[in-house]
């Protein structure tokens, strides 16, 4: 009990039971649009807001209610930070992958992994530069921006490489930019918020 009840209480104060539900509600809508969208793309771009949003569900708990108790606490946070990142990070690929398989596939679950930890990366790197608050901004504004510029789910991977690294959500499993992009994305800032924590 005396193990446990430490992480019931931080648990708690991360907001993680409330994520998690946010995250559930997520997947659930995922589930229902795809059973609605018959169209490829429609359904690949369903996959890519779902985990767009889901990985957003993260962003309230990288910071605790009392800021400065977090700075003076006695506690290796470093590690404990970092793993907070990979295990939420882990948590929405599961629920995810496991969601887009129900039916007719919606997308390959390496597809959600990469795009997953790849923006638990920015979602991290937001937390420390901008604050938990502010966190989810990063993943959702370069998810919203890549609609904007890329061609159909699916197609061929864009040329010269630095699109493909710009528009690596977008771009299949087989581009290797992309892959490079999103694992040092998720890399960087993950470190970053483990060495800085969340900014006040």
């Amino acid at each position: 009990c005396g193990r446990v009840r430490p992480l019931t209480l931080y648990l708690r104060s991360r907001s993680v039971p409330a994520g998690l539900a946010a995250l559930f509600g997520c997947a659930v809508s995922l589930w229902a649009l795809g059973l609605a969208v018959d169209n490829r793309d429609g359904r690949g771009l369903l996959a890519l807001l779902a985990t767009a949003a889901a990985v957003a569900v993260i962003a309230p708990g990288l910071a605790g209610p009392d800021h400065d108790l977090d700075r003076v606490a006695a506690i290796a946070w470093s590690p404990r930070r970092a793993a907070h990142v990979v295990v939420a990070a882990a948590v929405v690929i599961g629920l995810l992958g496991a969601t887009t398989q129900i039916g007719a596939p919606m997308s390959g679950i390496a597809l959600i992994a990469r795009n997953a930890a790849g923006l638990a990366g920015l979602v991290a790197l937001g937390a420390a530069t901008l604050g938990a608050a502010r966190a989810s901004l990063l993943p959702i504004l370069w998810a919203v921006l890549v609609m904007q510029v890329t061609p159909p789910m699916g197609a061929p991977p864009d040329r010269p490489v630095y699109k493909e690294m710009l528009t690596w959500l977008a771009q299949p499993i087989g581009s290797t930019p992309a892959t490079v992009t999103a694992v040092l994305l998720g890399v960087l800032g993950t470190l970053a918020y483990a060495l800085l924590g969340s900014r006040r």
